[in-house]
C-alpha cells in the first residue's frame, strides 16, 4: 500500500454527503490517497513522502539557520562595549505635612 516513509500517512476511506430536501443522501465511499512525491530528506536519502513532510524539511533547515543567526547575534551583543551610564539626578526631598501647613 502507498504510504509516506516519514510520517507513515496512508490512504483513508471517505464519503460525500449530499443534502437533499432536509435529508442527507448516502453516496458511495471512495479512497483518498496522500499526495506522495519523490524527495530528498535532510539526511540526504531519497524517499517517497507526502507534501506535508516536504514542507517540514524546509522548516527544519530554516530553523537551523535562524538558531545559528541568533547565536551569532547573542555573541556579538555580549562582545559589544556597554555604554557608560549617566549619573542619576538628585532625588527630591519631600517636606513633612506639618511643615507645609506651617508655611501657609
Amino acid at each position: 500500500m502507498k504510504h509516506c516513509e516519514v510520517c507513515k500517512k496512508t490512504s483513508i476511506m471517505a464519503g460525500t454527503r449530499i443534502l437533499l430536501r432536509g435529508h442527507y443522501n448516502p453516496t458511495n465511499w471512495s479512497r483518498k490517497y496522500p499526495n506522495l512525491q519523490k524527495s530528498v530528506n535532510p539526511a540526504g536519502e531519497k524517499v517517497f513522502c507526502c507534501t506535508g513532510c516536504i514542507r517540514t524539511f524546509g522548516k527544519v533547515a530554516r530553523m537551523k539557520d535562524k538558531k545559528a543567526k541568533a547565536i551569532v547575534a547573542a555573541a556579538a551583543k555580549a562582545a559589544a562595549p556597554k555604554p557608560v551610564a549617566k549619573p542619576a539626578a538628585p532625588a527630591k526631598v519631600k517636606k513633612p505635612k506639618a511643615e507645609k501647613k506651617a508655611a501657609k
